[in-house]
């Protein structure tokens, strides 16, 4: 069947985003434009396959069984779409009402316009510069890797890649679209092809809007609506395989644009700094996740040797009593001990000072096993060992202090939620059930100019002084009482240190992110997992490959039990230890535990009576890895 619009969207691992991102092209005010949803998945494994089968029925559903690429996904819809216009959507934005209407009526009152793009705001509704770009020159692109762009944002001369110099809330014609909104004419498409499939990831778009326009057509940027990117960009970037990705792409776009004489030297130059990039790139990231477990170790053996000359002056009454031995070198080692564990744990990641606690204990575990070992001449005082634990403790304390990481979710929120009292009451119940440490500072009416009531603190006319007087960290806004257009409307004016999060469908789940460098935050708000927590996952690994080297060294015994099944004892063992397979895990087919946090596929199932997707929801919920020892050691003639 012919429709108007065809939405692509590709999907990788985002189930609650997509879910948000379909429910507000659904809720769209269209006057007789006919639009269809295509979703291709790249083998997510959360669950949102099946979310999508069960919640979107009428949805085109590609699914792939492995991750083809952005490119390549997008092209298998486009293959099979009807319409006479294509939006190539991200799964992680939230449109207006209005988007598709406004998009569809400017391609129709401008024929001469091959694709459209509208005004993009991050989490925290600040504008998005990659709304609007300019093809990579040889200037601009020297001003984008220098960072001089990022210094002059509103220059013409500094920051012609992102048209820093035009006005954001104006229609322009423009070089460039971002790939996170498209809307293209199938007449465009039908011209200049689909995709480059050789793009994987990143730079596709640069590559198909240069085509668009090389193909006769005119590429327009459209303010008059606005779309959320819940973007996460500096967490993608946080690992080398985003650096190795995104400045491939950028080599492979040079490559094919720029030939011949002064092509070939462009090229070389954009080569030349891409590499240079990448590699300052892929060197900061490893400085960044070493960097402060090395500031630590730093601190924690200045300390300890300190501590070593105090203690030898006080105790022995000579400063130098401990010079002629090994001292120096053990106080380097234990020092690195303690900020390897607590790396180990997790707590690099999320400091929080039970983590802190048991990675210090855990350090000092290991310094006293380690000591025990060592031959006599080589062991130093125990004092200097006991000095270590508090030293470490409170030298981490101090860094966590000093450093200020991850300090945002530890404290509590002061949240102001913008809705009517009763989905404001579902949402607060909410809140308290996934745990989320918030001081709610009232509900405001989502209705301007409503008659004042007891039950709110005032109307949503008044949010910007409210939030100010109140010193709200962050605003709730319900789509069930409010369109996105007034959402958008109002995270775009309100104060840019704010956080936002949206709440709908019923508030089964409240999503947001605080920036475009912060991935979205999802408040799993119907139960909290244990499991979900990274800590917990973290803790099931560590006991899984330490119960596998103790079970292969047991192999004699365990070929016994297991009535000398070898070769299925010795493949389950390495698939736990290498991170295939976990120890114990959820019963069932993967239709029982869908919805549940992701672990590996089970060596033992977890006991339970009653249906199994209730026992695995018990299991995440109330999970701990002494369930996991006593599910392991109650079934150790099961592990072949």
């Amino acid at each position: 069947m012919k429709v108007d619009i065809s939405i692509i969207i590709v999907n990788y691992n985002v189930r609650h985003f997509i879910k948000r991102t379909i429910e507000s092209v659904y809720a769209s005010k269209v006057d007789g434009v006919t639009y269809d949803i295509h979703v291709v998945d790249n083998a997510s494994i959360d669950g949102s396959v099946d979310m999508i089968r069960s919640s979107f029925p009428d949805v085109h559903l590609i699914a792939n069984k492995d991750n083809v690429g952005f490119s390549t996904a997008n092209n298998q819809a486009i293959k099979t779409a009807k319409g006479d216009y294509v939006l190539i959507l991200n799964p992680d934005t939230v449109v207006q009402e209005d988007t598709l209407q406004i998009c569809f009526n400017y391609m129709i009152a401008n024929h001469n316009v091959g694709a459209v793009g509208v005004k993009m705001i991050d989490g925290a509704g600040n504008f998005l510069p990659e709304s609007k770009r300019d093809l990579p020159t040889v200037w601009n692109s020297l001003a984008k890797l220098s960072g001089l762009a990022g210094m002059f944002p509103k220059s013409k001369l500094f920051n012609g890649y992102a048209l820093g110099h035009l006005d954001e809330d104006k229609t322009h014609s423009i070089k460039v679209l971002c790939g996170a909104f498209m809307f293209v004419s199938k007449s465009a498409i039908d011209k200049v092809g689909m995709f480059d499939e050789r793009f994987f990831m990143y730079g596709e778009d640069i590559d198909w809007s240069r085509r668009i326009i090389e193909g006769g057509f005119e590429i327009h940027y459209v303010p008059d609506t606005t779309i959320i990117h819940f973007k996460g960009e500096s967490t993608k970037k946080a690992s080398l395989n985003y650096v190795k990705t995104f400045y491939g792409a950028m080599g492979l776009y040079v490559e094919k644009h720029y030939t011949g004489g002064a092509g070939k030297l462009f090229s070389r130059f954009l080569k030349l700094g891409i590499a240079l990039r990448a590699g300052i790139s892929g060197l900061k990231r490893i400085l960044m996740t070493i960097l402060w477990p090395l500031i630590d170790a730093g601190l924690i053996g200045a300390a300890l040797f300190g501590f070593s000359k105090l203690w030898a002056s006080q105790y022995f009454g000579d400063s130098a009593y401990y010079d002629k031995s090994n001292l120096e070198w053990n106080i380097v080692f234990y020092a690195l001990i303690w900020a390897f564990v607590l790396w180990f744990v997790g707590y690099y990641q999320k400091p929080k000072w039970q983590k802190r606690l048991v990675g210090v204990l855990s350090g000092l575990a290991t310094i006293l096993v380690l000591y025990a070992l060592l031959p006599d001449e080589y062991r130093s005082s125990r004092v200097i060992i006991l000095a270590g634990l508090i030293i470490s403790f409170v030298i981490t304390s101090l860094s966590s202090l000093l450093l200020n990481r991850n300090t945002d979710s530890e404290r509590q929120k002061n949240i102001l939620i913008v809705a009517d009292k009763k989905v404001a009451a579902t949402i607060i119940k909410s809140l308290e059930k996934a745990d989320v440490k918030s001081n709610i500072l009232g509900i405001v009416n989502p209705r301007s100019g409503a008659e004042k009531s007891l039950d709110y603190l005032n109307d949503i006319s008044q949010i910007k002084p409210l939030s100010k007087v109140l010193k709200a960290d962050e605003i709730i806004f319900s789509s069930d009482n409010l369109s996105m257009k007034e959402i958008m409307k109002q995270m775009v004016h309100l104060d840019t240190r704010l956080s936002y999060k949206i709440a709908g469908d019923d508030s089964l789940s409240i999503l947001g992110s605080n920036s475009k460098n912060t991935t979205g935050e999802l408040y799993n708000v119907n139960i909290k997992y244990n499991l979900a927590d990274g800590y917990s996952q973290h803790i099931k690994r560590i006991f899984d490959f330490s119960f596998g080297l103790i079970l292969l060294v047991s192999m004699p015994i365990l070929m016994f039990v297991n009535r000398f099944a070898i070769v299925g004892l010795l493949k389950n063992i390495f698939q736990v230890i290498f991170g295939v397979k976990t120890w114990v895990g959820y019963k069932g087919d993967r239709e029982d535990y869908q919805n549940l946090p992701l672990i590996f596929d089970s060596v033992i199932d977890i006991a339970g009576e009653g249906e199994n997707h209730t026992s695995n929801m018990h299991y995440a919920r109330d999970y701990s890895v002494w369930k996991d020892l006593e599910m392991l050691l109650k079934n150790l003639s099961k592990l072949a």
